[in-house]
């Protein structure tokens, strides 16, 4: 009852400062202290200190840089050495918290001996500190710029314009604003250790509230800023799942800018039958992007009987870009034509003998074995594959891809 009744006063405070500002950390939970509210035991949680109320009294505290990692998942819970608690204790300075790489001791003793007496001691622990922090910036420029760009992401601009260009920019400015704090924690602790190293001792009465208002509001901004991009890729990802991004093309009412399997046919008394229907199966997506004013993710699937009785039937699937600029829509046939020849069972398609109104086609057979063209005219890109499930294909390549290049037209 005693510890629910306690828990209950708690009282929640957010720290003014980063953890590795040691003189305002320790400042700061010192005049709490002075107010009558003092850090309980393990204090600290997603960034917020929980404070316990009681009679105001003087208390000194000190961080202690970590020769360890403090993660839970490090040995010991990333808590510190039992024998270094025992051994502070002796000295009138128990252990209360943990917060970042650094551990977080008090005393009510106003005669107890500093805690740290050697400026020098402290450096070659901040050093460790330092050392954990730049294998953390590095870690997060590897998982989360180097590795998505050199290994998972093969269609850079087509993700960028997929996406949409606004949430890509909106993305990365996040993830370097990361990347900066990480840079700005490692040059603080440099000015520290550089400090102790020439041995200067640390302030205890630093003025935390100097700077306190902009930590505040930087954290709150990046915090509503990650949840919002958080929101969005999960909105994303689950109208990209559930297809609710999607229209079926029997209810699509706009118009198509590319030739369809109909076109193909070349007949429009032929008997038209979608094959597959459902969710994924003749479906359009249809999108807008400032690198691409008009986007299209198109699927196809029917079975056409020509008025001599043979039957076309198959699938056509095409991702089309109209571009704001022909340099745009290079780029992207290219990125496209690269991608597919680094899958495994590419093989190329000779277009010599197409007769295509294009500025580039590119033609190749993808890793399953689908006939597939990239074609470049002016400012529209276009990729797309067609198989036909018939023992012979009625539409050979070079009429259908000369139809399809033909039927491109800037709107």
């Amino acid at each position: 009852m005693t510890d629910r009744k306690t828990k209950r006063r708690q009282i929640y405070r957010l720290p003014p400062c980063p953890a590795y500002d040691v003189e305002a950390m320790e400042s700061w939970l010192s005049e709490q202290a002075e107010q009558g509210l003092f850090l309980i035991h393990d204090g600290f949680f997603a960034g917020v200190a929980a404070f316990a109320p009681g009679e105001p009294r003087p208390a000194k505290y000190r961080l202690e840089a970590a020769q360890k990692s403090t993660s839970m998942w490090a040995e010991d819970g990333g808590e510190p050495d039992p024998q270094q608690v025992a051994l502070s204790e002796k000295y009138a300075w128990e252990y209360v918290a943990k917060r970042g790489d650094f551990y977080i001791y008090r005393s009510f003793d106003p005669g107890a001996r500093e805690f740290n007496t050697d400026p020098q001691v402290q450096a070659i622990a901040l050093r460790a500190v330092r050392k954990r922090q730049r294998g953390n910036a590095f870690t997060l420029l590897w998982w989360v710029i180097a590795y998505p760009l050199f290994f998972c992401c093969t269609r850079p601009l087509a993700t960028i314009i997929w996406m949409q260009t606004w949430l890509f920019l909106l993305a990365s400015a996040f993830i370097f604003w990361l990347v900066a704090d990480q840079i700005s924690a490692l040059h603080a602790l440099r000015k520290l250790t550089r400090r102790l190293q020439a041995g200067e001792c640390l302030q205890t009465d630093k003025d935390w509230r100097k700077g306190a208002r902009r930590y505040h509001g930087k954290r709150a901004f990046k915090l509503l800023l990650g949840m919002l991009l958080l929101g969005i890729f999960l909105q994303q990802w689950s109208a990209s799942l559930l297809d609710e991004d999607k229209v079926q093309l029997d209810d699509y009412s706009g118009v198509i800018p590319f030739a369809t399997m109909l076109d193909f046919a070349g007949d429009e008394d032929a008997d038209y039958r979608m094959t597959m229907l459902g969710k994924g199966f003749n479906t359009i997506r249809e999108w807008s992007d400032l690198l691409a004013p008009r986007c299209i993710d198109y699927a196809e699937q029917a079975a056409i009987t020509l008025p001599d009785g043979r039957v076309l039937d198959g699938g056509y699937y095409v991702d089309y870009y109209q571009t704001k600029s022909p340099a745009i829509a290079r780029l992207l046939a290219c990125e496209f034509y690269h991608a597919a020849s680094r899958e495994e069972n590419f093989t190329r398609i000779d277009t010599t003998q197409i007769a295509a109104d294009c500025d580039r086609l590119y033609a190749y057979y993808d890793a399953l074995r689908f006939p597939t063209v990239v074609i470049w005219k002016n400012c529209i890109v276009v990729r797309a594959f067609f198989y036909q499930t018939s023992q012979d294909d009625i539409i050979p390549l070079s009429e259908w891809v000369e139809l399809l290049a033909n039927s491109l037209a800037d709107e």
